[in-house]
């Protein structure tokens, strides 16, 4: 088993090394969207996030390529007004994987984006209560996420694109967010190292 485990993973890393492997940064703004920005007294209450991130693209073919990426999204809150004027500051760490499909060729012209990613998500909250200002958080780790979306590659190292992102989340529970799943759009500028 051991032997067969170790010629799999030499056959893998000849094939990727025989690969168009370069890397990059992204950044830009998240606009929560549905429950995370707008559920009272749950959501951000806030129309712009940020986010930044790095990335590895594997081209496999002219037309696509494998990009694993790392994300780090920050969405501030804003009180809810009323009695307890509730405040949710969400902050997420997002590790996957996309499908890139270049339509016109490698790095150049329009392309979509489809992929999946596993996600830390946590809420920093605040609220009043009986005259006092109450603060905690509820942290949810592993959950799965998934987006699609597309962009244009302007230079081979220069792109804007926009993704919508969707992280399925537990409602309930001493970690409940109050709601199934954090949806956000994710409009970025990308920058390539390399070719």
């Amino acid at each position: 088993m051991r032997r067969t485990l170790a010629i799999a993973l030499a056959l893998a890393g000849v094939a990727l090394s025989a690969q168009d492997i370069n890397g990059g940064v992204y950044t830009g703004l998240s606009l929560p969207v549905g429950d995370l920005k707008d559920k009272s007294g749950l959501g951000t209450n806030q129309f712009f996030g940020a986010h930044v991130g790095g990335h590895l693209d594997f081209a496999i073919t002219r037309n696509h390529e494998v990009r694993a990426h790392l994300t780090y999204e920050k969405f501030p809150g804003s009180g809810w007004g009323g009695f307890d004027d509730p405040k949710n500051e969400y902050t997420a760490i997002q590790a996957g994987a996309d499908w890139v499909y270049h339509f016109d060729g490698p790095r150049s012209g329009w392309y979509t984006v489809a992929g999946a990613s596993l996600n830390s998500i946590k809420d920093d909250y605040e609220f009043n209560a009986g005259g006092y200002r109450i603060s905690g958080s509820a942290s949810q780790s592993g959950k799965l996420g998934i987006r699609g979306g597309g962009g244009y590659s302007f230079t081979p190292t220069f792109s804007l694109e926009g993704t919508l992102n969707q992280v399925f989340t537990d409602k309930n529970g001493n970690d409940g967010f109050g709601f199934d799943t954090a949806t956000w759009v994710q409009v970025s500028a990308v920058f390539r190292f390399g070719r």
